[in-house]
């Protein structure tokens, strides 16, 4: 049966929204869907963004536009000859992506400021 890969999730996008991907290993390939249990919708394939990863691997991608209760849910379902299966996606919280809006130069500018001012610290001490 259908396998759900790891980097399935939902993550906030930009103005708002989220971008829920979820990649599914199924030798033969499967096909996906996503249900949106509390707008009573299922989505197919015409309705997002579907990638071959190759190998028995495909990857849909759901954007969504708007704002969303913390109760909003999504699932992602795959299904091929062998099984099938149905799991809800997690969202990733906003919270996590600061390193990744600030950027591995931030990051290391940020840690600059602090043992500079470590070191300012220790300094005015000893004085």
């Amino acid at each position: 049966p259908p396998i759900l890969l790891p980097d399935s999730r939902c993550s906030p996008g930009g103005e708002g929204g989220a971008r829920c991907v979820c990649s599914v290993a199924a030798i033969p390939e499967a096909s996906i869907t996503f249900d949106l249990p509390s707008r009573n919708l299922t989505l197919w394939d015409r309705d997002f963004t579907l990638v071959g990863g190759g190998q028995g691997v495909v990857t849909g991608i759901l954007t969504l536009k708007g704002t969303f209760d913390p109760t909003f849910s999504v699932l992602c379902s795959a299904r091929n000859l062998h099984g099938s299966f149905r799991q809800q996606l997690r969202f990733q919280h906003p919270g996590g992506l600061v390193w990744a809006k600030v950027g591995p130069v931030g990051a290391v500018v940020a840690f600059a400021v602090v043992i500079a001012l470590v070191c300012y610290l220790s300094q005015s001490r000893r004085k």
